[in-house]
Formats: structure tokens, C-alpha cells, sequence
């Protein structure tokens, strides 16, 4: 079905499930604004990963890691679709307007990767858009087998590093140990230093992290993973299993199985890194794997889920807040980073590498309660996000109007 034959319901389940995406990023983004680098790959960081701790970040990463990334890109990807179809409806050429766009996203993302937070993915999301907008006409079984060749790169690249670990002299293995896995003290102790210190000292720190997610991450594994999903994404709109148009009980059986599949593969990546005992070697890129294979069927159960209570009508005041998130998405997803860095750097209340995983979890739940009120607000009055607003001004080059006009429908 075209998107532009969608319903606005259909339309509404993606707002509801992109403001899903923006609130479960943040369950695992918490250890990244919170914690220092390493330990977002290597949870015994600092730490002995038993009791609450070892379940709280096992139902963390089960349920949320890669799960709700993935969501978004595969909306990011529908988006594109729908937007392509809106500018050739209005008779302006979709690839001049969708390169604005990813100009535009890519400097919104430097400043936010450069100048907030070292864990954007919007410059990367729109790097990746310009390839991925190339393949929007291909056919539903084109874009899925696209996605997972694609999808598979990270894999091979995986097998290839666990090779080279196991071949690797013995100091420049410790020095990639030092680098990625397992930092000194006085590494650690550096981290500290800096993200709890002012803005500008943060930047000693901030800019190395956020280059190598840019130059390292981003060619190697990142930009793959996010480009297969950004198809698998389009191939989702275009089948209907994203606009809600699939019968209720497709939706239980595809979760249902889906869960049943992935939920023991991402379960398996657990078992295994506790058996090797979190070594560089076996841990950083082969026990990522079970993750990274489980994780798009994880997520698509969790679309299942959330569609299933869409359709039956299920938590409507729970879910017009969602919507709401998801039409302001690029604003809260910055704000969260605000609100987090205020929280955990030095220009704030400077707790970076001071809290525990539970007092994560209770910062998480804070930080969703206040997207869930100001989203719902600011759209009572206004039409779309801040920061959606200059981005449509930047694309069309005309000023948008922001105050709402019409009585609001929230």
C-alpha cells in the first residue's frame, strides 16, 4: 500500500511508535551519558555485574539494547518513503528536498555530537539517509533481501576482529584491551575528570568520543546495521505492518514468534559472555553477535505489541502522549540529552560515574515523565517541535507557522 493512501490512524502508529523509540533509547543511552565509554561494551567495567546489578542491566539489555535503535531506524526509513510520496504529491522534486533534509539533520547532529553529547546518531542517521533514500521504489522482497545483506556486515566484521584478537601480539592486544575494553585507572579516572568538569573542559573528552563513533563506528559497523534497518523499515511500511493495517491476529503470531526466536538468542549473547568470562577476545565483537541477530526480532515484537494496543483501543491517554513525543521526536530526542548532561556533567549536577544502575533506572523514569507532560503541552499551542520547525524552515526555505491556529486536537 502507498503511504500517501494511508489512513491518518495508519499515520498516527508511526507518531505512536516513534515516541515509543525516543523513550526506550534512553534505557540503555542512560549507561552512555552516565557512565564512561568503555562500559556501555563492557558492563563489568568498574563493577561486578552480580545481584541487582547483573539484573537490572540483563533486563536492560534483553529488552531495550539494539531494540529500540533499531526501531528507530526502521521509522527513520519509513519516514522516508512518506516523505518522498508528500513531495512528489506537491509537485517538488524528493531528492533535492530530502538532501536539504540530511544536510540539515547531519549539522544538527554535529552540534549535538560535539557540543552535548558524543552519542548522536542523527549525523549518522543522515549519512546513512542519503544511501538508503536511493532504494525507496524497491520492491518489499528487493529491500528485505537489501537489509540483510546489509545487516550481515557487521557480522562478518565481528568474526573478522574475534580472528585478528586471537592472533595479535601481546602489546598491541593490551593496548586495544586499554583502548576499548578495559581502561587503566587513570584512563577512568580522566573521564571522570572531564565530564564532570565545565562545558569547555568537557570537550577534551567529548570531541575524541564523538570522532570515533564518526569515523570508526559509522563506516565499520554502525552505517550498515542502520541502513538494513532503514530498508527493513520501508519494506515494513510498504507490507503494512507498520501502519496498523495488518489483522490483529497477524500481529499476536508475528510477536508472539518473533519473542519466541529472539528473546533466546539475545539471552544466549548473556550465557555466553558469563561462560568466557568477559575477555576482550570473545566479548567486544563475537558475543555482540547473538545481540545483533536477536534484536530485530525483539523489536518487532515489541511493534506487534504496541500495535496490538493501538488497535484495540488500549491506554488511549497513554498513547496521545506518545504520539505526541513522536510528532516532537527530534526535540525530545535532544532534550533528553539536555536533561541527561544536566544531570551528569559538570555544568550540571556533575554525577557522571556516581550513580548506580538502579538510580539509572529512577533518572530514566524522571526523565520520561517530563517528556510525557511537555510534548502533550507544547503541542496544545504550538504545531510541531522547536527544532522540527527550523528544520522544515531550513528545507523549504520558507518560515513554517509554529503557534497553533485551530482549536488542538489533543
Amino acid at each position: 500500500m502507498s503511504a500517501s493512501a494511508s489512513s491518518t490512524a495508519r499515520i498516527d502508529s508511526l507518531d505512536v511508535l516513534r515516541g515509543f523509540a525516543i523513550l526506550g533509547i534512553l534505557v540503555m543511552n542512560i549507561q552512555a551519558f552516565s557512565m564512561v565509554s568503555q562500559a556501555y561494551l563492557n558492563p563489568t567495567l568498574g563493577e561486578s555485574l552480580t545481584g541487582s546489578d547483573f539484573w537490572l542491566w540483563a533486563i536492560a539489555h534483553v529488552g531495550f539494547d539494539s531494540k529500540f535503535l533499531a526501531l528507530f531506524a526502521a521509522l527513520f526509513g519509513a519516514g522516508m518513503v512518506v516523505m518522498a510520496e508528500r513531495s512528489e504529491a506537491d509537485g517538488a522534486g524528493p531528492w533535492r528536498q530530502h538532501t536539504r533534509r540530511m544536510a540539515i539533520l547531519a549539522l544538527i547532529g554535529m552540534v549535538h555530537a560535539y557540543g552535548i553529547w558524543y552519542g548522536d546518531i542523527l549525523f549518522i542517521y543522515a549519512v546513512v539517509g542519503m544511501v538508503a533514500f536511493t532504494f525507496r521504489r524497491a520492491s518489499i522482497h528487493r529491500l528485505l533481501a537489501l537489509a540483510a545483506l546489509f545487516y550481515a556486515v557487521p557480522v562478518v566484521m565481528g568474526l573478522a576482529m574475534t580472528g585478528l584478537f586471537l592472533i595479535m601480539p601481546g602489546p598491541g592486544y593490551e593496548a586495544t584491551v586499554a583502548a576499548y575494553w578495559q581502561p587503566p585507572a587513570e584512563a577512568i579516572a580522566a573521564q571522570h575528570d572531564a565530564y564532570r568538569s565545565g562545558w569547555l573542559g568537557q570537550m577534551a573528552q567529548r570531541v575524541p568520543d564523538a570522532a570515533t563513533m564518526h569515523l570508526l563506528a559509522l563506516p565499520t559497523e554502525e552505517g550498515w546495521r542502520v541502513l538494513g534497518l532503514m530498508l527493513a523499515g520501508m519494506a515494513a511500511l510498504k507490507g503494512g505492518l507498520l501502519t496498523g493495517a495488518w489483522p490483529l491476529r497477524r500481529y499476536v503470531r508475528t510477536g508472539v514468534l518473533s519473542a519466541a526466536f529472539g528473546l533466546p538468542l539475545v539471552i544466549a549473547g548473556i550465557l555466553f559472555n558469563q561462560a568466557t568470562g568477559w575477555e576482550m577476545t570473545t566479548s567486544l565483537y563475537l558475543g555482540t553477535l547473538f545481540n545483533h541477530l536477536g534484536a530485530p526480532l525483539v523489536t518487532l515484537a515489541w511493534v506487534c505489541g504496541a500495535l496490538i494496543v493501538l488497535k484495540q483501543g488500549l491506554w488511549a491517554p497513554l498513547l496521545a502522549r506518545l504520539r505526541a513525543i513522536g510528532r516532537t521526536a527530534l526535540s525530545c530526542y535532544l532534550l533528553t540529552s539536555l536533561l541527561a548532561t544536566t544531570v551528569f556533567y559538570g555544568h550540571g549536577l556533575g554525577l557522571f560515574g556516581r550513580v548506580d544502575r538502579i538510580d539509572q533506572i529512577l533518572i530514566v523514569l524522571g526523565v520520561w515523565t517530563v517528556l510525557l507532560v511537555v510534548a502533550p503541552a507544547w503541542l496544545r499551542r504550538f504545531e510541531m517541535g522547536p527544532v522540527e520547525w527550523l528544520w522544515r524552515w531550513g528545507v523549504k526555505g520558507e518560515q513554517p507557522a509554529l503557534r497553533r491556529q485551530a482549536a488542538p486536537i489533543l
